[in-house]
């Protein structure tokens, strides 16, 4: 079975007594629980008072076969050899400047041959400003990074509750957005990767944003995608449109506008009308949030 694979870039705040280490090193269920009341136990995937989520730098997903399955031969295809995925990652910049952290990188894996990631962040001397806050605070990411140790799909969105964390603000934070990365997965016909749905999200209780992640544009990275399942009527698997993401790309973040922000409590909501499973088949949809602003 060939299949493409959710992969991300990430690093482990440990600005708070519980981290993301605490999960790797004694177990993914030492970690705080996330329960929407599903009847499933999500660990990890929330802030709370005394812990940080991973924050996530890149989303990005691996190519049909690339390299491995280069002899295959389809009329006027040269096929790539490597697959590269480059993003900006200016916004996060307030949490690692001045620090010494560890950053981690995890693609889902169903093949013993597994894959190999070589890491590269730069440092450009700039006088851009497009990226003007100076905090980031970590609220949520469901990716199952510990998917090998029993860390659960992030099929919360099953229940009307979804996706809920609360929040604690030290001080006013002023033009706050949401930094929002989201796809949708679930590999057949009615699954959610194939079917749009609408992402809204909500700030204490009131909608602030609703959209549908969508991509479109997936034929344009064939040639990363040699072997890509070929269909009868000329298009092969990683031609079709998805949700929010294409195999061999990156899977850009969207930044949700949410206004000025008074010190205190307030909540996030993210809701998404996930299908239903059949049989083994199951949809998930992968988040994550961090609160960008300026206090």
């Amino acid at each position: 079975m060939l299949t493409t694979e959710t992969g991300t870039v990430f690093f482990v705040p440990q600005d708070k007594s519980q981290s993301f280490f605490d999960g790797l090193e004694k177990g993914v269920k030492t970690l705080p629980i996330y329960d929407n009341g599903n009847g499933k136990q999500y660990y990890g995937i929330t802030a709370t008072d005394n812990y940080n989520p991973t924050i996530e730098m890149m989303r990005f997903f691996t190519a049909f076969g690339i390299n491995k399955f280069n002899h295959i031969q389809l009329k006027d295809k040269n096929w790539q050899t490597i697959s590269p995925y480059r993003q900006d990652i200016t916004d996060l910049k307030p949490a690692l400047s001045e620090k010494e952290l560890w950053i981690g990188t995890f693609i889902g894996n169903y093949d013993k041959g597994g894959h190999k990631v070589s890491l590269e962040i730069t440092i450009h001397k700039s006088d851009q400003t497009i990226y003007k806050n100076n905090t980031v605070i970590p609220l949520f990411n469901t990716l199952n990074i510990m998917e090998m140790a029993g860390q659960d799909y992030s099929t919360m969105f099953n229940n009307d509750k979804g996706l809920w964390v609360e929040f604690t603000l030290k001080k006013d934070l002023k033009n706050a957005q949401l930094k929002y990365i989201t796809t949708g997965h679930g590999g057949w016909e009615n699954g959610d990767e194939f079917v749009p749905k609408a992402n809204s999200i909500f700030l204490d209780g009131k909608m602030t944003y609703s959209f549908i992640p969508w991509r479109s544009d997936c034929g344009s990275y064939r040639l990363y995608n040699p072997a890509s399942g070929n269909f009868a009527d000329g298009l092969s698997s990683s031609d079709l449109s998805r949700s929010n993401w294409c195999p061999g790309t990156v899977t850009n973040p969207n930044f949700i506008p949410l206004g000025d922000l008074k010190a205190g409590k307030h909540t996030i909501q993210a809701k998404i009308p996930q299908g239903p499973t059949e049989g083994t088949s199951f949809s998930s949809w992968n988040v994550s949030g961090a609160l960008l602003g300026s206090e």
